[in-house]
């Protein structure tokens, strides 16, 4: 398949100025999913289920690290929001350790037609853009914009945002090195290695893929329709969210299939 022509939330392709997780946390907190991502071998679970204290300490650094602003949005949009964010996370103890040493998030619900320039964002943001996740040094808090509108037709919105934000928060300087070493072999630039981590995350955890969403423009649709269980990168994203779930295709020890499968 031929490479589509670049689009990002941003109309120039920048990306968040992150501030990664200090080297320390990450080697309190190893993620195992980046052994796997960097060739090696793990203890596959045969626990089959995920600890059970995961929801309760996936809602409790939500209520000390997040702030949601409403601008006029309803509070059981707030609700769905945080429900969906629980659900991404309760899975993963260590990954939620990650995040309580992280910085602190603020997400905005942007009103519909609304520009997200108007409430802080970067001018350079698409007004294609059903979300955006940023950061900067100089913020005191990370931040995530999700349109309300968009909230009620795009059911993998929150989960996308959410992805990009563990990226840019959760993973070392080291981690996000080894995500663009692996993946710019068939992504060209690392805007499009964070698209397609936050695209194979969202698959995680809603599946089902409409004929809308694989002919979406650029690295959305292509990602999508090249998604497939035996990658090297899909098995890294499960275990990253999952890590009591078999891994995923069957030659899970086999880093020949890579990314391509």
């Amino acid at each position: 398949m031929p490479m589509a022509p670049p689009t990002y939330e941003t109309l120039d392709g920048s990306t968040p100025d992150i501030t990664p997780l200090a080297a320390e946390h990450g080697r309190r907190l190893p993620l195992s999913a980046f052994t796997l991502l960097s060739g090696g071998d793990i203890f596959e679970s045969r626990q089959g289920r995920p600890p059970a204290e995961g929801p309760a300490r996936a809602r409790a650094y939500v209520k000390a690290q997040i702030t949601f602003v409403a601008h006029g949005a309803p509070t059981g949009l707030l609700q769905r929001v945080e429900g969906d964010i629980v659900r991404q996370l309760s899975a993963n103890l260590q990954l939620i350790g990650r995040l309580e040493a992280s910085r602190p998030l603020t997400i905005d619900f942007i009103p519909a037609g609304q520009s997200m320039a108007k409430y802080g964002y970067p001018r350079s943001v698409s007004p294609q853009a059903a979300g955006l996740f940023w950061d900067h040094p100089s913020w005191e808090r990370a931040r995530i914009a999700l349109r309300q509108d968009k909230l009620e037709t795009e059911p993998h919105l929150v989960f996308h945002e959410m992805a990009h934000a563990v990226q840019g928060l959760a993973f070392t300087q080291e981690e996000n090195d080894l995500i663009y070493r692996v993946m710019l072999r068939t992504y060209r630039s690392r805007a499009m290695v964070d698209e397609v981590f936050a695209l194979y995350s969202e698959r995680e955890f809603v599946p089902s893929v409409t004929a809308h969403d694989l002919r979406a423009p650029g690295v959305y649709g292509m990602a999508r329709q090249r998604w497939n269980e035996e990658h090297l990168f899909t098995r890294f994203v499960r275990n990253l969210y999952a890590p009591h779930k078999p891994l995923a295709g069957q030659g899970s020890g086999n880093q020949a299939s890579s990314f391509e499968g």
